[in-house]
């Protein structure tokens, strides 16, 4: 196929023509920022799985590199496991591949949406074959799922990378990061620099590594045996000759990648600033900041100013009230002190940073991950500088949180304190794209240059094209760059997924307005996004089955496969509606029969409901390879359909009625009453003390979502709501995009009675796994707690008209009753055209419980034993009273309901039962939310929440009662 290649015009000449006449120098060391490497989180391991070898490929083509780490892990544990690799990357670096060994022989993974991704991935697992799946999660981070580790066994995982390297003092720099904390049995990295010159390695733990002359550049060999890697090895390539563009030609389309040089423009002198704020970024996560570091640039900041009247403010998951500080003459020690003695706790939320108002300016330092309430980049109006001194960080945010409002990015790691300082202290010229003919998509990576120069990208669309560059200076006047492009032959093959990479991150900065645009680009050019995810299959009938494109070596199997029609049918929403309909209508007949309210007769249902509980603990106690889909007994049979009044007759209006009207009802709550030591320190301790006795202990508790719940729980009990909000916020800080951790957080804060809190979190769950209806039946119980009851409507119409797997079942009609309880308020005027009239009929009810929980692949029950001794579970569906429990769900998540029309005077006590799990990664306890009302579905109902543990599997807990009175 025939090549094209990009000619431009450089600019200011007769500064390059000097700078060739230059004596050339040794470039200076490059300022070396934090940077991690992978690593391999196994839970469960009684023997860490140790990584026995890596193997590096390093291609250099002009100012971009695309780096490949080989990594063989080895299990050295007797049974099976999965692991989680986890590798931050740095600014500008972008994930583009990834491959994993099938019987020997590396797979390549292919695109697909994140959200089915995952799903996919799960769903595969529950059948125990061989998936792999690689996501981002917040800011630069990503994580790679494996599946499985086998025992005693070797497992290699491949991760390519892409990056524009950056420049300094003639030199391109080119890090490679080997801090992986343990030795290794064989450690290689080959290497080509397609350069004029030598590359010379500056620094790193390896010695000595050199490069020889080869065809079209230089090659690089090393090889190491036993070697303990640690650190990072520099590379320095001559800037001087390398290509200031790279072209390709994919998928038909042409484009192009460059650097021009900006030549040097008088810029307006730098308005001098008299009152600034600081957003002092103290959640969880920013106590791992370098802020010895950050200190520094204040310092440096603080030294070019004679006086400034400085806001401090403190953000976590919400803001403090600002604090008045004088800065004069440099002297800002008051500052220092506040700042020395911040606490770090709590998750991030930047919304304060939309209403920064009254000052000059503002500068934030932060890891710019934001984790809690409104994720998107805030807008303001007053320039903020944003500075970065952390080794996990989301820069992209950070640099369009900056760039939109007209201040400056500066990552401290990179440019160091002093550097860093001076680009905020500085005027520098602003870069836009006036115009474009014959290119189309151009944008800049930033609007400022560096090292004198700006990343340019785009599409070619005709012969010859050019893009017209704009500098302001910051005064009234500005001047204009031409930059001629033609097409031509060229060996370069990045260009595309560059292109791509930094339209994704100028998207991805108001991702719910892009969200389609984000996916579409990531599946098109293999790109990890915020939307898409790369993911590898077992066989052509795994990718067949499931519909996602396979790699090349599957391809013709794949296409046999989908001709023959091998495929998973999804049951169409017609054929789901009407089943959906028909048990409704079994439910209604149920609403509508009498059921006895006397003495049971005989407590034989009791004694079998024993009998079941005994047999499913032995069962659960076996390593089954899975457990039963279903094991519920067969309910009384309703009364005939044809017995049903009309939903609006006066029968049925007197029932409505009669129901509403009801018994005395009191509802009576378990209270979570831990028993740790730390729990009774925090009990026995004086108000004042309970949050400084918590920091104290949370440094050795940082992962256990069940400390933080009970320090909330008890800040709650003593009247500390902000402090116990805060606490509860650090769930979102924990595990990066964790659904199980963020519903537990969102359980939480609707049980606290925040369900505007929730809401952002319950949203990002349903962005995680949409093919799960708890993520929006969440959602739309959230939306009714807030009083939005048409978007309660609609996310709850979502769980009641979609077909869903086959391991939620009639979670429908659970939805269905909570759906009809919203419409039935008086004053709701509401949009219901999504909704067939057959569904629309309010059951109200005396008693109501549903069970949910934070754990897939989970079996726990719901209990209620009422005043006749008879318990409702999966094996007893209907009470000899009338109490219906909803079907069972072994697979995860719930709910569970149980309803009761009309109750019979006395107690109900309702537990949950924990019965097993079939998860390859397992918290240490699973958590589950009961809510329980009185009379549901009328204007007078009750109604109240509880957050509880259970430990491990044959535990029953006692959650609550309910109490009719006569």
């Amino acid at each position: 196929m025939k090549r094209l290649f990009l000619l431009l015009a450089l600019l200011a000449s007769a500064a390059l023509s000097a700078q060739a006449q230059t004596p050339a120098r040794q470039p200076a060391l490059l300022p070396l920022p934090p940077i991690l490497p992978p690593r391999l989180v196994v839970q469960g391991a009684e023997i860490p799985v140790r990584l026995d070898s890596v193997a590096v490929t390093t291609r250099i083509s002009g100012r971009l590199a695309q780096t490949s780490v080989e990594l063989v892990f080895f299990n050295p544990n007797a049974r099976q496991l999965e692991g989680e690799l986890q590798f931050p990357l740095l600014d500008g670096q972008e994930v583009t591949g990834f491959a994993m060994d099938f019987d020997g022989k590396l797979r390549d993974a292919v695109p697909v949406e994140k959200a089915r991704g995952q799903a996919v991935f799960e769903d595969i697992t529950r059948a125990r074959i061989d998936p792999a799946l690689a996501e981002k999660t917040v800011g630069n981070n990503f994580k790679l799922r494996v599946y499985p580790l086998f025992p005693r066994a070797r497992k290699t995982v491949v991760v390519r990378y892409q990056e524009a390297l950056p420049e300094r003092n003639g030199a391109l720099g080119y890090r490679l990061p080997l801090a992986y904390g343990q030795r290794v049995a064989r450690f290689a990295w080959v290497g080509h620099a397609d350069s004029g010159a030598a590359p010379r390695h500056v620094r790193g733990p390896l010695g000595d590594v050199a490069f020889a002359r080869a065809a079209g550049g230089f090659d690089l060999h090393v090889e190491k045996s036993d070697v303990q890697l640690s650190g990072v090895v520099e590379l320095a390539i001559p800037a001087q000759g390398a290509a200031l563009a790279t072209t390709q030609e994919f998928d038909g389309e042409t484009f192009f990648y460059a650097e021009p040089a900006i030549a040097a423009v008088r810029a307006a002198p730098r308005v001098v600033p008299r009152r600034i704020a600081i957003y002092w970024d103290a959640s969880g996560s920013g106590a791992a900041r370098d802020h010895v570091r950050e200190l520094e640039v204040l310092s440096a900041y603080f030294g070019r100013w004679r006086t400034l009247e400085v806001s401090l403010v403190l953000f976590r998951d919400a803001a403090e009230p600002p604090r008045r500080f004088t800065v004069t003459n440099g002297d800002w020690a008051a500052l220092r002190r506040a700042l020395e003695t911040a606490t770090y706790d709590g998750a991030s939320n930047f919304a304060p940073l939309a209403g920064i108002a009254g000052v000059d300016e503002a500068l934030l330092f932060s890891d710019g991950i934001a984790n809690y309430g409104d994720t998107a980049v805030p807008k303001s109006a007053t320039p903020i500088h944003a500075i970065n001194a952390a080794a996990r960080s989301d820069a992209g945010f950070l640099r369009a949180l900056a760039e939109q409002s007209g201040g400056r990015y500066a990552d401290a790691g990179k440019l160091g304190s002093a550097g860093a300082a001076a680009l905020l202290a500085a005027h520098a010229p602003r870069v836009t794209i006036e115009s474009a003919r014959g290119v189309s998509d151009a944008l800049l990576a930033s609007p400022y240059a560096e090292n004198g120069r700006v990343q340019l990208a785009g599409r070619l669309t005709e012969a010859e094209g050019r893009v017209v560059l704009r500098i302001d200076t910051g005064e009234t006047q500005h001047t204009t760059v031409t930059i001629p492009v033609r097409r031509a032959v060229s060996a370069g093959g990045f260009a595309a997924q560059r292109w791509a990479a930094l339209m994704v991150a100028a998207l991805e900065t108001d991702y719910d307005l892009n969200r389609a645009a984000v996916e579409r680009l990531g599946k098109r050019f293999r790109l990890i996004t915020r939307g898409t995810s790369l993911i590898i299959l077992d066989t052509a009938r795994d990718y067949a089955r499931f519909e996602i494109e396979p790699p090349a070596e599957l391809r013709a199997e794949y296409d046999r496969l989908r001709a023959a029609g091998v495929r998973t049918l999804e049951a169409d929403r017609a054929t789901h509606l009407e089943r959906v309909v028909r048990q409704f209508q079994e439910k209604q007949t149920w609403w509508e029969r009498a059921f006895p309210k006397g003495d049971k007769p005989a407590p034989a249902l009791a004694k079998k409901e024993q009998a079941d509980s005994m047999e499913r603990r032995t069962e659960a106690s076996k390593s089954a390879p899975a457990m039963a889909a279903s094991r519920a007994a067969p309910a009384s049979a309703p009364a005939p359909l044809a017995d049903r009044p009309a939903a609006n007759s006066p029968g049925a209006q007197a029932k409505r009625a009669d129901a509403q009207a009801g018994a005395t009802l009191s509802i009576r709550l378990q209270p979570w009453s831990p028993d740790s030591p730390y729990a009774r320190r925090l009990r026995e301790a004086e108000p004042a003390d309970i949050y400084r006795i918590y920091i104290d202990e949370r440094a050795s508790r940082q992962n256990s979502t069940g400390f933080f719940l009970d320090v909330a729980d008890l800040l709650l009990a003593k009247g500390e709501k902000a402090l116990a909000l805060r606490v509860l916020s650090n769930l979102a800080e924990m595990d990066l995009e964790n659904r199980h951790v963020l519903r537990i957080l969102a359980y939480r804060l609707m049980q606290a009675g925040e369900p505007l809190a929730a809401i952002p979190v319950f949203r990002r769950v349903r962005e995680l796994s949409p093919d799960e209806p708890q993520s929006y039946r969440d959602l739309g119980l959230a939306y009714a707690a807030a009083g939005q009851a048409q978007r309660a409507v609609d996310a709850l119409t979502e769980v009641v008209t979609r077909p869903w797997h086959g391991r939620f079942p009639e979670v429908e009609l659970i939805a269905l009753a909570e759906l009809n309880a919203i419409i039935a308020q008086p004053t709701q005027k509401l949009d219901l055209a999504r909704i067939d009239s057959r569904l629309v009929r309010n059951l109200p009810l005396d008693l109501r419980a549903v069970l949910a929980w934070d754990a897939d692949n989970t079996d726990i029950d719901l209990h209620v034993t009422d005043p006749n001794g008879e318990v409702a579970y999966y094996g007893n569906r209907l009470t000899y009273q009338g109490g219906r429990m909803s079907a069972d769900f072994t697979g995860g998540y719930g709910p569970e309901e149980f309803s009761l029309k009309s109750a019979k005077p006395g107690k109900y006590r309702v537990e949950a039962q924990f019965y097993g799990h079939r998860q390859q990664v397992v918290a240490a306890a699973t958590t589950l939310m009961l809510r329980l009302t009185t009379g549901f579905g009328t204007p007078n109902a009750r109604e109240q929440l509880v957050t509880l543990r259970l430990k491990g599997a044959g535990s029953k807990v006692f959650v609550g009662e309910f109490e009719a009175g006569g």
